[in-house]
């Protein structure tokens, strides 16, 4: 039977998260703990509830995962000591969540998921601390190519464009508004030569990566293979998971997309526990 509980953790015991863990009888030995947090404004639960759909899931098949409130959101507490800026608080907080698995559970390594702007602290501290084995960016980082360039202006033309519009068109208006947030949302992006330099490391440290792009992100990201021209040098074809849904927008409001991209996360995730313990 799967468990749930609150927990906190972190400065003054501030941040609040939930614990998923599964069945003792079903526990995958060595499977590193997932760790997920907010997603802009959207609190713990995740965009249409997507984090707590992706925690059972996982603890159906033997992994825990923490899912929790960066301070100031959700039901975390603002840090009275006030502090470094947004991004180093979310990459502080991150590493809390971490070392709070370690010293509560006994866990060792840890899978981060992240999406968008939750990319950010979810690379950096992927970047720094070796207890991370697999990372998870969605909607992460991209880089115009020629061939965008080339499939942009013919954007209007494309017959996936414009079932993905009547698609979102017979959902509630709420729905459709949250799920088109990203078209006014901006980011700053590192370096593409830093970033590729990033991902060269993380694959020699056996670092387990996965990417994941919607047709949300269609003013930066349009084709399959735009992913693999982006970071060419480092030849990433079967070295790294990759999914690219151009039917989905970048909230994954549509159930059946947001089913899609649960089950590859799972399996993905599955995949990241050492062999003996899949058929033990």
């Amino acid at each position: 039977m799967i468990r749930e509980r609150i927990c906190s953790f972190g400065p003054e015991q501030s941040l609040m998260g939930v614990l998923t863990e599964p069945d003792p009888k079903k526990v995958l030995e060595g499977a590193p703990a997932v760790v997920v947090s907010n997603v802009g404004l959207n609190h713990h639960v995740g965009p249409y509830r997507m984090w707590v759909e992706l925690a059972r899931h996982l603890a159906a098949r033997g992994i825990t995962t923490l899912r929790f409130d960066q301070s100031g959101l959700g039901d975390s507490r603002p840090r009275r000591e006030g502090g470094p800026d947004e991004f180093a608080r979310a990459r502080e907080e991150t590493r809390a969540a971490l070392d709070y698995l370690e010293q509560k559970k006994g866990l060792r390594t840890f899978t981060l998921i992240g999406l968008c702007s939750g990319v950010d602290s979810v690379h950096s501290v992927t970047v720094q601390d070796p207890r991370v084995v697999g990372a998870a960016f969605i909607d992460g980082y991209t880089y115009r190519t020629v061939g965008y360039h080339l499939r942009f202006q013919l954007r209007y033309l494309s017959p996936r464009r414009w079932s993905r519009f009547l698609r979102k068109r017979k959902l509630p208006s709420q729905l459709r508004e949250a799920g088109e947030a990203d078209e006014v949302y901006t980011r700053e992006y590192p370096e593409q030569a830093r970033l590729t330099e990033d991902y060269a490391k993380l694959l020699e440290r056996g670092v387990n990566l996965c990417f994941v792009f919607s047709g949300g992100m269609g003013l930066s990201f349009n084709y399959e293979r735009q992913f693999y021209e982006m970071f060419s040098p480092l030849k990433l074809e079967n070295r790294v998971t990759y999914a690219f849904y151009p039917r989905a927008d970048h909230l994954f409001s549509v159930p059946e997309d947001r089913a899609e991209l649960l089950r590859k996360l799972t399996a993905w995730a599955v995949g990241l526990v050492p062999p003996k313990a899949l058929t033990g």
